[in-house]
This record gives C-alpha cells, sequence and structure tokens, in this order.
C-alpha cells in the first residue's frame, strides 16, 4: 500500500532549470515573474515527495481514531498540494492557460466516476476528508443545483467498500439516511503517482528549450571589434542573452573590464608599469575565449583568473577585502603586503580598491609565471622579514 514516489525525480527536475538562461527567460512572461512560480512549485513538490512516504495511512484496526484521522487528513492535502504544483509547472512552462489542457485533466480512469473526472473526485475527496467536511455542496463531487448541502461525520475505518469512511448528512430535513462515502488508500496513491510521473513530461520540455536556446545563440554570430573595450560590452550584452545577467561569463568579463579601465598614471614610469603592462595583456588574451565560449554556448569553469595565482587564508581574507570594501582583516594583511618590495607605494596610499586589486594581480601573475604555481602570503613577506 506505500506510495511510489522517487524523489530523484524532482531533483532531477531541479538540475534542469538551474541554468542561467532558463531562470531569465521566465523572470518576465508578459510582467510576470514565472520563475518565482517555479521555485515555488518545485520546494512544495519536494517537500510532498520527500513527505508523503513518512505519513502512515495504514487503516489497522476499525472505527474511529482521531491520530489516524490527522494522519489522513495531511496525506491527501499533501497531494493535493503537490498536484498543483505540478499543474502550475505545466501552465508556467508549458504555457497552458486553460485547466481543461492540463495533463489528466479529464482523465477518469482512477476513480471510475461517471460524472466527473479523477482531478474533480479527487478535490471533492479533500473536503469530505480534510479541507471543510462541515460544508458540502455535493454528495459525489458534480455540483448540487438544488441548494442542498452536506456534512461529513467523523472519519472511521475499514469500511466494506473502503479503508476509511464517513457518513454524509443532508441539509434537507425529508431525508434522513446517512450516505456512506469511502476511500481506498491505493487509489490516493495511484492518483498521486501518476500526477508527479507527469514531471518527466516537463523534464523533456526544459531539455526542448535548452536545445532550442543554443542552437539559436550558436547560429547568431557576436559582432567582433579591435578594440577591448568595446568587445567587452558586446560579450557582455551577449552574456545576458546567452546564458543570464548573472551567469555564464558575467564575473570573468566584469573583471576584465574593469582592470583594463583603470588608470594607472600614477605609476607611469616606475618598474611596475611593466608588470602591470603583461597581466593586461593576459587579460586581453582571454577575451577571445570567452568570445569563442559565448559563440558556442559552452562555459569554461576553469577560464579565470587570480584564484590559480594564489593559496591560502590571508590571500583569501585580502581577496575579499577586495570584493567588499570592508574586510578588516583582508585589509591589514594587504597593509602588511604593501610593505614589501617590488610593490609601488602607491598599493599603500591610494583608496581606489579596484587599482589595489590590479597591483596585487599583476604581481601574482608574474609571480605564477615565474614559478609555475600559486603563491602564498607568507612566501611573499618572509624573505622580506629574514633581511630585516
Amino acid at each position: 500500500m506505500s506510495i511510489k514516489i522517487d524523489s530523484e525525480l524532482i531533483s532531477l527536475f531541479r538540475k534542469e532549470v538551474y541554468i542561467g538562461f532558463f531562470s531569465e527567460k521566465f523572470k518576465n512572461v508578459k510582467g510576470k515573474n514565472h520563475w518565482n512560480i517555479i521555485c515555488s512549485a518545485m520546494d512544495w513538490i519536494t517537500l510532498a515527495a520527500d513527505g508523503l512516504p513518512l505519513i502512515n495511512v495504514d487503516p489497522k484496526g476499525f472505527g474511529y481514531n482521531h491520530l489516524d484521522t490527522l494522519n489522513l487528513m495531511q496525506y491527501i492535502i499533501t497531494i493535493d498540494v503537490m498536484v498543483e504544483s505540478i499543474n502550475q509547472l505545466f501552465r508556467v512552462i508549458e504555457g497552458i492557460n486553460k485547466d481543461k489542457d492540463l495533463p489528466l485533466a479529464n482523465d477518469r480512469t482512477i476513480f471510475n466516476q461517471t460524472k466527473v473526472s479523477d482531478y474533480n473526485y479527487f478535490k471533492h475527496i479533500r473536503a469530505v476528508f480534510s479541507t471543510h467536511p462541515v460544508n458540502l455542496t455535493s454528495l459525489d463531487g458534480a455540483p448540487s443545483n438544488n441548494g442542498e448541502k452536506f456534512y461529513a461525520s467523523w472519519v472511521a475505518k475499514n469500511s466494506l467498500d473502503g479503508d476509511y469512511y464517513v457518513y454524509l448528512y443532508s441539509n434537507n430535513p425529508e431525508k434522513d439516511e446517512l450516505i456512506p462515502f469511502d476511500i481506498k488508500i491505493r487509489d490516493l496513491n495511484l492518483y498521486a503517482e501518476r500526477r508527479y510521473k507527469l514531471l518527466d513530461i516537463l523534464i523533456d520540455k526544459i531539455k526542448t528549450i535548452k536545445d532550442k536556446h543554443i542552437n539559436q545563440y550558436k547560429q547568431s554570430p557576436i559582432h567582433i571589434f579591435i578594440n577591448p573595450i568595446e568587445q567587452l560590452e558586446v560579450l557582455y550584452e551577449e552574456n545576458k542573452k546567452r546564458f543570464g545577467y548573472r551567469y555564464g561569463y558575467v564575473e570573468e568579463i566584469n573583471h576584465i573590464y574593469i582592470q583594463l579601465k583603470i588608470s594607472t598614471t600614477s605609476i607611469s614610469g616606475t618598474y611596475f608599469e611593466g608588470i602591470i603592462s603583461e597581466y593586461r595583456s593576459y587579460l586581453n588574451s582571454l577575451i577571445p575565449i570567452i568570445l569563442y565560449g559565448l559563440q558556442n554556448m559552452v562555459k569554461d569553469r576553469y577560464l579565470l583568473l587570480d584564484i590559480m595565482f594564489w593559496k591560502g587564508y590571508e590571500f583569501e581574507k585580502i581577496y575579499q577585502y577586495f570584493n567588499d570594501g570592508v574586510h578588516q582583516l583582508g585589509k591589514e594583511y594587504l597593509t602588511e603586503l604593501a610593505k614589501v618590495k617590488p610593490f609601488p607605494a602607491i598599493l599603500a596610499t591610494t583608496e581606489d580598491i579596484d587599482l589595489k586589486r590590479l597591483i596585487v594581480d599583476a604581481f601574482l601573475h608574474k609571480e605564477f609565471k615565474k614559478i609555475g604555481k600559486s603563491i602564498s602570503f607568507l612566501e611573499i613577506i618572509k624573505p622580506t622579514k629574514g633581511n630585516v
């Protein structure tokens, strides 16, 4: 009787949608943020997939038991939330506007009702056994046209035909009979399992969207400029369209752009000018690599940048300071580093954090080229301290 729901399926779905351009594509659809709908639906489907197998709805014994009833209520509501979440995914990913067009919307093969679909009959089950048993407008899920209302008794276990049952009372004073209404856990499970597996269809749809997006931009040539700044500006816009504004090569493009734009007049004529120039040549050499990746819709995760030039705790803190401008320990380590030759005096005196980073990046790049491996903070300052 255990429900067969594999939580790996919703994990696979998450993996497919967590690609940069996909979230960007759905963040603004005719003025509506559909990406937020997708995120909400994924969370509740995950909750249901993880939780449903753990809710005990095995109807042991007979008659009324309040804990069994509460478990059943939780079970039914969780199934309902899962199904509604999956329907929401179809609405936003497939663009389905009418409920009658949703998958399995008109299916009647589980509960075998002649008047209503399985979807509507389950909604009636939810009403009777959990959400509003004291205010029902139907006996069987089909709308009542005569104003008659019904009220459910408490839930009992193991009728002749079902695992759980209630009696329904009418508000019609001429109807005194108790009307039994029962459900089978097997049917609830099958209803949930069949709709959960609809995620397979959505995964295939996402793959189709992804393939179409990739092929579209592979065939869309990127303009090439001689001027590196102009080229980076074009690559930034292309990256937004191809990978999204937070993904792809956006960090690399922004970093190179800033490093090439920084004024270095304060270092002109010094020995460090050549170190900066060599480092900028290296940065320029990365631009064609980024262009190639964007044109062919591939991301080289090992492309950049400074992290391969350094190692150790101290540099980690220094780069946190470069990134946020306030990391006190990183600032103190940088002050210590600035005392070391051959760093120029401007490293200690300038308030321009971007210039500070350019100087440190350029030096670390030079050292990396010289020794062929990343260097630590202590390896730089120890020789100086040994001469004091």
